[in-house]
């Protein structure tokens, strides 16, 4: 399972930086992050989610976002 890790994180990694199209599914709880949300490419229940940091956003809205960060399943990112 840690070799999948570090895989999955070295996949991660390369998608910061971009601009995704991010579904805003609901409010955070993690500290720093106001919503989390979904890129085209994060299945529910099996996939990562994207952390959202605005506060300017709307649940079921689509967003652009730019990719800030990244670890071993979860993407986090700025609403542009």
């Amino acid at each position: 399972m840690a070799q999948q890790a570090d895989i999955s994180y070295a996949i991660n990694r390369k998608w910061i930086g971009s601009v995704q199209e991010v579904l805003i599914e609901e409010k955070s709880d993690r500290e720093g992050f106001a919503f989390l949300g979904r890129c085209r490419r994060q299945a529910p229940e099996v996939d990562g989610i994207t952390f959202i940091r605005n506060h300017n956003a709307e649940i079921g809205r689509i967003i652009k976002c730019k990719i800030t960060a990244a670890d071993h399943y979860d993407l986090y990112g700025e609403i542009l």
